[in-house]
């Protein structure tokens, strides 16, 4: 064969074409599939970091809760946090937004179900109220806040801003402690909310809840609160 050209030795090997083709397609089919799924994960990865972007930080390692899609408080809970602003001073008023308040919390306290309700304020801030409990506003630069019953305390509510506190520790005078869930509440509120029902063995001037500490996602100390035994 070393008298023949290179294109007659191709052209002498036997070739099935049809076979050839329905492999070139298999090949092409292959390709684009491949292309497809890079521009799907491409696509996907860049939501991913809009949302990240578009997101606070602390929303996503906790369950947030929408606040304009909790329930509407009805008429005469919302006349009680408008009488707030007129209650004050006008530079002291809190400016709650009472038309919009909304129900975040139902807890069991002192064997009786107690609702918070919670409105935005117009000039930051929120102000609260549990139905048979205390209530009040509190200020954006405020870490952690509470408000109870009794002294020593037999109940009581507390809010955490969401920017800087990850957990809460309620510690008693005996040196225990516990670690109570936090309702967190996406903006305009932007903070956490808790409930604690105080066990009757721990509400004496000797055994009392002392101090409630606020710690960040790195387990540092942010807030310490004190809790008076007496008033």
């Amino acid at each position: 064969m070393s008298g023949t050209t290179l294109a007659e030795q191709l052209a002498a090997i036997p070739a099935d074409w049809a076979d050839v083709e329905r492999r070139s397609q298999r090949l092409r089919k292959q390709h684009l599939r491949r292309r497809g799924v890079l521009v799907v994960g491409v696509v996907l990865a860049a939501a991913s970091a809009a949302i990240l972007a578009a997101t606070p930080a602390w929303a996503l390692v906790r369950d947030v809760l929408p606040f304009w899609n909790q329930p509407s408080a009805p008429q005469s809970v919302k006349v009680e946090f408008s009488s707030l602003n007129f209650g004050a001073p006008p530079r002291m008023s809190p400016q709650a937004v009472s038309g919009e308040t909304r129900e975040v919390q139902v807890a069991t306290l002192g064997g009786h179900p107690h609702t918070l309700w919670v409105s935005p304020a117009k000039d930051g801030g929120f102000c609260l109220l549990w139905r048979g409990g205390p209530g009040g506003c509190t200020p954006r630069d405020l870490l952690v806040s509470w408000s109870g019953i009794g002294l020593p305390l037999q109940w009581f509510g507390a809010d955490v801003i969401a920017s800087a506190d990850s957990s809460v520790v309620i510690r008693f005078s005996d040196g225990s402690s516990v670690q109570p869930p936090i309702t967190w509440i996406s903006s305009p509120i932007d903070a956490g909310f808790f409930a604690y029902d105080v066990p009757s063995d721990k509400q004496s001037s000797a055994d009392h809840v002392s101090e409630i500490d606020a710690y960040d996602a790195n387990g540092n100390l942010v807030k310490r609160v004190s809790i008076p035994a007496t008033p």
